[in-house]
């Protein structure tokens, strides 16, 4: 999920805790607990400390030990205990406990979406993701919006305990129509090496990747019926330039942080480009998250470039910039 989701998911839980008589008769300890789930809510996101070393080095390491399993107690640990030196004689448990849930529901929010986490790190690099909800949901954000509305008529505590009841049992749904949908789409694509879905905000409407021992196909799929709007081969023409672009350390970085990127090869006349397509962000036959590797026609100057690619301006500014630098591009 987004920054600002986050925080909206902070203030509820804020506000869910106020279900405590213990919390809601002590002013002190509600406003900590308050500021506590907010910035538990953001605290795994603190990973962008790892953009100072460079943009690949966040492509590299975000979502990745901040969002793992050890880290979930380390977090709520951390933010309680600074709260707890600048509010000090107020109870520390009870400020943990509802920071750690902040913390736990930012890691379960995101592995429900397209991105997902290595939750499992350092044990394992894969990457969990339900592939339920879309990375802004209007509908998480709708139903807080109306929890904080209601606020000023019902107990807070109680008013969220309905709203998390009924959000727990939407995205118990949206993941159980999404595994269904995989398995029917499974069962057209009997011979599909993989099947990704990308959830739309839309309901019961998905983006859809399948992947085949020659091809990619690429569609929508909604109400049990698949539109193909086009395919990628994977027919590969230079396959010793894409091995050797695996070196290029931006590239390592990009590929670290995504299993569905795949190489194209593109031959100008000064030089090659070699691509490195994020095939889960596309819009139509454009993927915006990438990685671009230039090699002169010489083999002398070798430049990347890493991130999203917002227009075909900026697409035009990468391309322009690489083939005439004689460094990688930031």
């Amino acid at each position: 999920m987004d920054t600002f989701s986050h925080i909206v998911i902070g203030f509820g839980i804020g506000a869910l805790a106020q279900i405590d008589p213990v919390v809601s008769e002590n002013q002190t300890l509600s406003h900590a607990i308050l500021i506590g789930t907010v910035i538990g809510s953001n605290a795994p996101d603190f990973d962008i400390i790892y953009r100072l070393k460079g943009k690949g080095s966040y492509f590299r390491h975000h979502r990745g030990l901040s969002h793992s399993l050890p880290a979930l107690p380390l977090w709520a640990i951390l933010v309680s205990g600074l709260l707890y030196t600048f509010i000090p004689g107020m109870d520390f448990l009870y400020l943990f406990l509802w920071t750690l849930l902040a913390v736990i529901l930012h890691v379960l929010f995101d592995f429900f979406n397209v991105h997902g986490t290595q939750i499992l790190l350092p044990f394992s690099r894969k990457w969990i993701s339900f592939d339920a909800v879309p990375l802004i949901d209007p509908y998480i954000l709708t139903l807080h919006f109306l929890g904080f509305g209601l606020l000023f008529f019902y107990q807070p505590g109680l008013t969220f305990l309905a709203i998390y009841l009924f959000i727990f049992l939407y995205l118990g749904v949206r993941a159980y129509l999404t595994a269904a949908a995989r398995r029917h789409l499974y069962h057209h694509f009997m011979n599909a090496i993989g099947i990704k879905l990308i959830p739309r905000m839309t309901l019961l409407k998905w983006d859809v990747i399948i992947e085949t021992d020659e091809d990619f196909l690429f569609g929508v799929y909604s109400e049990k019926s698949l539109a193909i709007e086009h395919t990628l081969s994977k027919k590969i023409d230079f396959p010793v330039l894409v091995s050797d672009s695996r070196m290029d350390q931006s590239i390592s970085d990009f590929l670290a942080c995504t299993t569905y990127a795949y190489p194209f090869v593109d031959v100008r006349k000064d030089g090659y480009f070699i691509y490195w397509k994020d095939l889960r962000f596309r819009t139509k036959k454009f993927f915006p998250y990438l990685a671009i590797q230039f090699i002169s026609s010489d083999f002398k100057r070798k430049n990347s470039y890493i991130g999203k690619v917002h227009s075909l301006k900026h697409y035009k500014k990468v391309h322009r910039v690489l083939s005439n630098s004689t460094s990688s591009i930031k």
